[in-house]
């Protein structure tokens, strides 16, 4: 009998998670069977149970690994500038060049196609929250909106922990996660049929004057 470490079980696990993620994010939890899923992977229904044992910890796992893919495009530049972000001597302009830094891999991972399946799971868990919310936010992605929030406090000169500091830090990921959450909206406005390198670059530069604007406040 084959080991859950053998290769060929090890890749079918993950095809199965990954055509979750599509399938869970296009018709949500209770449109979708575990017959379609495993349909889409090209595995034999038995290979749900084995690897997942019900439905639910698949869906749970699908959750685990949009974290572990957004958390290595957004933990290697927390992770470098993570003592600058909390350091009692942080000021204001420090402060705006940090929003700067970790916002060009924000909007980079939110332009990218990886994250079209992502986006679709993540906003139906906004809409209406699970167990696997608390996967997503546990990760990187609850990190990453932790330091927005704590940068844009200081550089606006407000209290970290403030509810006017809170707004004014998810006001900032709000408009990256535009081109994302309204993706069809964007691309019709910008007359486009995708976003190329042209646009994340000036989405990214806009963001980023937008950031600066904060030295006012």
């Amino acid at each position: 009998m084959a080991k859950r470490d053998d290769p060929r079980n090890v890749e079918t696990r993950d095809r199965l998670v990954e055509s979750a993620i599509e399938l869970f994010g296009l018709v949500g939890y209770d449109g979708t069977s575990t017959r379609a899923i495993a349909s889409k992977a090209g595995a034999s229904l038995g290979a749900i149970p084995y690897h997942f044992k019900t439905k639910e910890c698949l869906y749970l796992a699908a959750a685990r690994s949009i974290a572990e893919q957004v958390s290595l495009r957004l933990g290697p530049v927390l992770s470098a500038f993570e003592s600058d972000i909390y350091s009692d001597e942080l000021s204001r302009k420090k402060a705006i060049s940090l929003l700067e830094e970790i916002f060009t891999p924000f909007v980079t991972m939110l332009a990218s196609n990886d994250s079209e399946k992502w986006a679709r799971f993540t906003l139906r868990e906004q809409a209406a929250p699970t167990k696997a919310f608390d996967i997503l936010y546990a990760s990187d992605i609850g990190r990453f909106f932790r330091a927005v929030i704590h940068l844009a406090a200081i550089a606006s000169g407000d209290v970290p922990a403030s509810q006017s500091a809170r707004i004014r830090g998810m006001t900032l990921v709000g408009q990256a996660l535009a081109f994302r959450a309204a993706r069809a909206l964007s691309l019709r406005t910008l007359e486009l049929e995708d976003l190329g390198a042209k646009e994340i670059t000036l989405i990214t530069a806009t963001i980023r004057e937008n950031i600066r604007l904060l030295q006012y406040v």
